[in-house]
């Protein structure tokens, strides 16, 4: 091979003009066959397509590998592996890492061969170079060292404060952590590095990746499920368990091949969804962060399939009668905690124009009003046949008018105050006295 420095430079520039934007290139990072880029000028290059471009060869004439980055590198090119121990190189500014038991307590390594991704100079053994991270506009001080040895590790080091951030993101890693146990079984804790400013300044994402290779199946799903049910009826006929005890008989059955924290983990995911539908879950149990849309469907059908719940009691609905239906069965069984509701509910039109309403909302504004209006304070001034309160729940911003249908937006009202919300001649200055009213309202 053959090439000037200033070749190299005219092909990734000619790469930057005219290849970069087609689809082979728009995700070449995410292809197992790239192994290495040419990091320069804070971006990333495909190593042997920028070689063929600036020697004329074709990329059959030589190969990847050590060829082509000892070529580069004897240029004076920086090289790159894309993945490196438990790091993604994603782009010139994007690096990813899967968090180890060490970042729970003092930070992360960074291998010698990613290291251009962080450090734009060289550092001299046993100084520190300052960055800054920060998530969600809170910023933390950190500093990336080499140490003063033979293999020059370096290391980025984080604050307490950063700590407990990750601590409270991940707190069923952390938990592992601080029990010294490995967080086999847990999704991954991501962490992605985003450079915002020169090699100095870093905005930080977290997120929980898929289980690789560890996909639980139904039958250990289904153990599961039917444990935490079991320990929820304990729990509400006040009578003792040892949650420990167990997971222990879990893991001497189906769930063998789990650990302990799998198994809490996926415990957590159970409480997670019940948490979502407002229904009792296990105190012990704090519903997981990040639970995976899959994840969450199979253990819902799970539940379904157990009888713990009906999906169809909990669609949302444009029909008023159905709507009353499930409304109506959701408040027999109780509600425990605020249901989401829907930020954009779905639009129908039939005749005339309706919106899909939820009905766990509408029950929980009626439970939560306990048989008195909300907007005069009188008792609801009758019963239904079925012993109920008659109230009307009543979005405050119409949903007509981008209204949500949410807690935060509905009050239940008597029949007059109501109407008094849609055609009265003081409806907005009654409107105002409901926010001032009804704390959750938000306008």
């Amino acid at each position: 091979m053959n090439a000037t420095y200033q070749q190299v430079l005219n092909a990734i520039s000619e790469f930057d003009s005219h290849l970069k934007q087609f689809p082979e290139w728009s995700s070449w990072v995410d292809n197992q066959n790239y192994k290495y880029a040419i990091f320069h000028a804070g971006e990333i290059y495909p190593v042997k397509q920028i070689v063929s471009m600036a020697t004329g060869l074709p990329k059959t004439d030589f190969s990847g590998g050590n060829e082509s980055n000892d070529f580069l590198t004897g240029l004076g090119f920086n090289i790159v592996p894309l993945r490196v121990a438990s790091w993604h190189i994603k782009s010139g500014q994007i690096a990813t890492k899967t968090l180890d038991k060490s970042a729970f307590t003092q930070g992360t390594g960074i291998p010698i061969e990613i290291r251009p991704f962080f450090i734009d100079e060289d550092i001299r053994p046993g100084k520190h170079q300052q960055v800054t991270l920060s998530i969600d506009r809170k910023v933390y001080p950190s500093y990336i060292a080499i140490e003063s040895s033979p293999t020059q590790r370096t290391r980025m080091f984080w604050t307490k404060d950063f700590i407990a951030e990750l601590s409270q993101r991940f707190p069923e890693h952390f938990q592992q952590v601080e029990e010294n146990n490995e967080l086999e079984g847990l999704p991954p804790a991501e962490m992605t590095f985003n450079r915002e400013s020169g090699f100095e300044r870093y905005s930080i994402s977290l997120s929980e990746g898929e289980l690789l290779g560890k996909e639980w199946t139904d039958d250990e799903l289904e153990e599961t499920v039917k444990a935490y049910l079991w320990m929820l009826e304990q729990e509400t006929a006040g009578k003792p368990y040892s949650k420990s005890g167990v997971n222990k008989t879990l893991r001497d059955g189906k769930l063998s091949k789990r650990t302990k924290g799998s198994i809490e983990y996926r415990m957590q995911n159970i409480s997670a969804v019940l948490d979502d539908l407002c229904m009792p879950r296990i105190q012990g149990y704090l519903p997981a962060k990040n639970v995976g849309v899959n994840t969450k469907a199979k253990i819902s059908e799970m539940l379904e399939r157990l009888g713990a719940y009906s999906a169809e009691d909990y669609k949302p609905s444009s029909d008023q009668i159905t709507l009353d239906k499930r409304v109506s069965k959701i408040l027999k069984k109780g509600l425990k905690g605020i249901p989401k509701g829907q930020k954009a509910p779905q639009q129908t039109t039939a005749a005339t124009t309706s919106f899909v309403r939820d009905p766990l909302v509408k029950a929980w504004v009626l439970e939560n009003a306990n048989g008195v209006c909300e907007g005069c304070s009188n008792p609801a001034p009758f019963l239904k046949s079925d012993g109920e309160p008659f109230l009307e729940v009543h979005h405050v911003k119409m949903l007509a008018d981008g209204g949500a249908d949410t807690t935060e937006n509905a009050a239940a009202l008597c029949p007059n105050c109501h109407r008094r919300c849609h055609i009265s001649g003081d409806r907005e200055e009654f409107r105002a006295t409901l926010y001032g009213q009804v704390n959750r309202l938000k306008s």
